[in-house]
């Protein structure tokens, strides 16, 4: 008897589990700020960039949805052309009991991979092309860098639901970035018309970077 009822109990949470399964997909756009760090002495940090983003999740509990992301964002900064951003990795969505519907909130953390690139650029160096002569002014061509790191993003989240299953969400979030490699975070090379080289230094680390976005998803 005691079986028979467990048996019914376990059959009863599952289907409740399974009709608790919800899935949901968006897309946002927004602004992002990357703060540089170990930049060169006098070096500026980078500047507000444009970005884009889409995700998805599936719960495995009521409140709890685990999924993946994909962004883009433009990063500005002197001392390199416009710096393009690429992330992929994986989230947690943690939602919370209030407020209640329409209205709903969350907090969420994850881990990637971001993928940076700028293009070849011209700028004006001082170069000793002869120990024995001064450093003067001269137009080089700057190879194009690439690299990349790692990545722990964590945020809030809030939404509004319009028509099923359509909802607007807003997101305010942090990155974290470790692990820098490539070019972009080594140094690249640069040289003039005749040939002369120089190595510039890089302009610091994407160590962290703000952001907040606006989207619309749809949702289970």
């Amino acid at each position: 008897m005691a079986a028979a009822v467990c048996a019914v109990a376990l059959v009863s949470n599952a289907r409740s589990a399974s009709a608790q399964l919800h899935w949901d997909i968006g897309g946002d756009v927004g602004l992002t700020k990357r703060f540089l760090t170990s930049r060169p002495l006098g070096g500026s940090d980078a500047g507000f960039g444009p970005s884009l983003g889409a995700m998805a999740h599936v719960a495995l509990l009521p409140m709890v949805r685990i999924g993946g992301y994909v962004s883009a964002d433009l990063s500005p900064a002197e001392g390199s052309s416009l710096r393009q951003f690429l992330a992929v990795g994986a989230r947690v969505k943690i939602l919370s009991p209030w407020p209640q519907s329409p209205f709903r909130a969350w907090i969420f953390a994850g881990f990637g991979y971001a993928g940076v690139y700028s293009h070849r650029f011209q700028r004006t160096l001082f170069i000793r092309p002869d120990p024995e002569l001064p450093a003067r002014p001269t137009d080089v061509s700057v190879e194009g860098a690439g690299g990349g790191f790692a990545e722990v993003p964590v945020g809030v989240g809030a939404s509004y639901k319009l028509n099923k299953p359509w909802e607007l969400f807003a997101e305010l979030g942090a990155r974290f970035g470790f692990g820098f490699t490539g070019s972009n975070y080594t140094g690249r090379a640069a040289s003039d018309p005749v040939g002369v080289e120089a190595n510039l230094t890089p302009i610091g680390n994407d160590s962290i970077s703000l952001g907040l976005s606006v989207g619309i998803a749809a949702g289970m």
